[in-house]
């Protein structure tokens, strides 16, 4: 019986200190000197002034300080505030802004900010400020005007892009959304030929849940500037948080058609592929990246896993090999490599793997992979003695060694063993999940099917939603009893909750080939073996085709599973039940 591929496996901060907070003459700062330009802004001196640190001014600085920080931000406010309108320093009147703002004192913050304004008009930062306390205050047409003065000075200096999004930012920051995105719109309107313009409005819109008024404007941003890749990578995303994945999918198709160059969405979309489940069509995406660039490794690293995933264990160790070349310190590559390796039993080569494995994260899992593989060499004893010895620093670890120990002892056909085992490991973790569905599939070999149901049932007590326990539940009442409607019903869960598993589409197939569908059968089973080329998927499939009068499709796909997979006992029953 097999169910599934079980794997070893503001508070806000003051700044500065109170010499920094009064004054001598500095020099202009450059940031300011460019960005007014003589078209944008009229010229204002940007010296900071020179004011006398009398009681008073003291007395605030020093209280607006400690008030901030102690948590006190409204006072913190007031007490810069006086200190702010008394020196015309405009970094204490940045502070006030910030401190009433945090407050959510927005008459103080106002006050504040046109001082800091006023003292500083080319500063993006103050009249940003501004126009927040605008727009929380219902006033969209004024923060309008501020946001106009902060793109005409970008503009001056080439950066309108980048004030764009800066300001998207901001109204993104903002209480109303309907005026935030209406604003957004307006200053779009301004420079209509700019993409940026159009992506900015386009973040705003996703951040603000207008999914539609995003894709309109990504799309504008997109014929703009047709190459765009980040603009073709949002387009994307916005598409599958409609749920649409078919038209993403789509999407990317038709731009990588016209930008096959374009790598980092190429790398996008073949990670689309993967959560759509699509190993095939992600494989060779992440292997013509890896074609164009053979050092990338972490492209080389997934065609490696993928070829895994599709059971290409010759591309598989190719990929593999290479990721640790570029990438010695990827020691999770090294246990792949043991697996694909150890998949053909080359188990002297696959112990070398794991072994390799330093002390790290991955070590207990190779250690135990360790074991297992010499126990496959045929030292059983060996092998559970180098298990007892692995040190278990918690219960999910003491249950990876159990689950090691009873496939040591189930592959060594040891069934009665394992049971032992599993049941003293229940006794102590009585609730454990694994360890319940591991008993019941050597249960099942021990034909013992009350205990694989109760192990079972328990789990879905516990876990309604456990798909492996729905399944395995599902397929031993379908191939053990007759009680096809209650597998029927197992099953369905399970493909509700994952649609495109091959083993609960193998089990559905298999319902419906003792129930005598057989069209329906078919229909099932070679879905699941399109999405994983499983030997005992193959078997169920020739079965069903000798039986439904296709022997020659039978013998086809039992040929190349046994050409796959010649060591499957499930394959080689079933030829030799229907080609004795």
């Amino acid at each position: 019986m097999r169910y599934f591929s079980r794997r070893f496996p503001l508070t806000i901060v003051l700044l500065g200190a109170l010499a920094a907070c009064v004054s001598v003459p500095q020099a202009e700062e450059p940031v300011a000197q460019a960005a007014a330009g003589p078209e944008a802004f009229p010229k204002v001196e940007e010296s900071l002034p020179r004011a006398a640190l009398d009681a008073d001014t003291l007395y605030d600085v020093l209280l607006g300080e400690i008030a901030g920080q102690r948590g006190e931000i409204g006072v913190a406010s007031q007490a810069l505030s006086r200190a702010a309108r008394r020196t015309r320093d405009p970094r204490l009147a940045e502070r006030a802004t910030l401190a009433a703002l945090y407050a959510k004192q927005y008459e103080d913050a106002l006050a504040a900010a046109q001082l800091w304004v006023e003292l500083k008009p080319a500063s993006a930062d103050a009249r940003e400020s501004l126009a927040s306390i605008y727009l929380e205050t219902g006033r969209p047409a004024e923060a309008r005007r501020e946001f106009e003065q902060i793109l005409a000075s970008e503009q001056a200096r080439a950066n309108l892009e980048q004030a764009y999004m800066r300001i998207a930012a901001v109204l993104g920051r903002a209480s109303s959304r309907g005026a935030s995105v209406q604003t957004m719109q307006v200053l779009v309107e301004s420079h209509p030929e700019v993409a940026a313009a159009h992506f900015a409005l386009a973040h705003l819109a996703v951040r603000n849940g207008d999914l539609d008024v995003a894709g309109t404007a990504v799309d504008r941003a997109l014929e703009l500037r047709p190459q765009w890749e980040e603009a073709a990578l949002f387009k994307a995303r916005i598409l599958v948080s409609q749920k649409n994945a078919a038209k993403a999918q789509t999407f990317y198709e038709d731009y990588l058609r016209r930008y096959p160059s374009a790598t980092n969405v190429r790398v996008h979309y073949a990670r689309h592929l993967i959560d759509q489940k699509q190993w095939e069509k992600a494989r060779d995406e992440f292997k013509r990246v890896a074609e164009e660039a053979p050092e990338d490794a972490d492209a080389v690293y997934a065609v490696g896993l993928l070829a895994l995933q599709t059971n290409r264990l010759d591309e598989a160790e190719r990929f593999l090999e290479r990721t640790v070349e570029l990438r010695p310190q990827n020691d999770q590559a090294r246990i792949y490599l043991g697996q694909v390796v150890e998949q053909s039993k080359r188990y002297g080569e696959a112990a070398r793997w794991y072994g390799e494995v330093s002390a790290g994260e991955s070590f207990f899992e190779a250690q135990t992979r360790l074991a297992i593989v010499t126990a496959k060499q045929g030292d059983l004893g060996k092998a559970r003695q180098h298990l007892r010895a692995i040190n278990a620093e918690n219960d999910q670890q003491r249950v990876q060694l159990v689950l090691a120990e009873e496939q040591m002892l189930r592959d060594a056909k040891r069934y009665d063993e394992a049971l032992t085992v599993l049941n003293g490991a229940l006794e102590r973790m009585p609730e454990d999940k694994d360890l319940l569905y591991a008993r019941a599939l050597i249960a099942e070999k021990l034909d013992k099917l009350p205990l694989v149901e109760s192990d079972l049932r328990t789990i879905l007590q516990k876990d309604p939603q456990n798909v492996n326990a729905l399944n395995a539940l599902g397929y031993t009442l379908a191939d053990r009893t007759d009680r096809y409607s209650e597998a029927q019903e197992y099953l369905a869960r399970a493909l509700e909750l994952k649609p495109d598993d091959p083993f609960v589409l193998d089990s559905m197939g298999w319902l419906q080939y003792r129930t005598g569908n057989n069209v329906e059968a078919i229909r099932y089973l070679k879905r699941a073996i399109a999405i994983r080329n499983d030997a005992e998927i193959a078997a169920h499939l020739g079965e069903v085709l000798w039986v439904a009068g296709d022997r020659s499709e039978a013998r086809s796909v039992w040929t190349r599973a046994l050409r796959e997979t010649p060591e499957s006992e499930a394959l080689r029953d079933v030829i030799k039940k229907f080609m004795p």
